[in-house]
């Protein structure tokens, strides 16, 4: 019988929420990590009765989960890098995937995660680097690489998941010709004067930046 060929925890970097099309790059674990670790918190406000021995706890809403990895680099050939590379590049090219920020997307990476029947879609919250080993000339051998990532859902997802018309849930329609988000804003709110902040909620310079095609998003509504 063959041996199992090792996979790689693979991180890759898209500039869509879905995570499904526009891969900007990716990078793979130089080691396997040992463990990782999912965090998952509910949130609830306490009632406020006066006189009370102890409140009520009301729901508020679920938090984004977070998935937390620690990856260890060794420059030393113990586990060889890719021909060619060092700690510090495999770092840099670690960072343009997980942390930097992308200029003509105004914000750094969306990211899977993959590793074997494990997948998680999110974006990094927090990366630190601790270097332990170096070469006399003061170049890193050994770097310990700690992550936290933040659960993330695309807008068209939670669409579907809310399956429901009222303007206090969150919608996502495709432009279609000649709408225009004032129109869109009316549609969907009954109201056309809340553009600006569907504007906003999808990052457009201007409210006139809509073309057909266009998955635009349409926030829950506090009136």
């Amino acid at each position: 019988m063959p041996d199992a060929v090792l996979k790689k925890l693979l991180i890759e970097g898209y500039s869509s929420p879905e995570c499904t099309r526009d891969m900007v790059g990716s990078i793979e674990a130089a080691i396997n990590p040992e463990s990782y670790s999912r965090n998952f918190s509910i949130r609830y406000s306490s009632s406020k009765e006066n006189g009370a021995n102890a409140g009520t706890q009301i729901f508020a809403g679920i938090d984004s989960g977070n998935f937390d990895l620690d990856l260890i680099v060794d420059g030393t050939g113990l586990v060889p890098l890719k021909q060619g590379m060092t700690v510090d590049s495999y770092i840099t090219d670690l960072e343009k995937v997980v942390y930097q920020y992308k200029g003509t997307e105004h914000r750094p990476n969306y990211l899977k995660i993959t590793w074997g029947k494990q997948t998680f879609i999110g974006v990094c919250e927090r990366l630190m680097i601790r270097y332990t080993l170096f070469n006399p000339d003061g170049t890193a051998l050994r770097a310990s690489v700690k992550l936290t990532f933040l659960q993330t859902v695309d807008y068209r997802t939670k669409s579907k998941q809310a399956q429901k018309s009222s303007p206090d849930l969150t919608h996502v329609r495709t432009v279609k010709a000649g709408d225009n988000l004032p129109l869109m804003t009316y549609r969907i709110y009954g109201d056309s004067s809340y553009y600006l902040e569907v504007a906003k909620a999808n990052n457009l310079q201007s409210f006139l930046a809509i073309k057909p095609g266009d998955q635009i998003y349409f926030p829950p509504l506090k009136k």
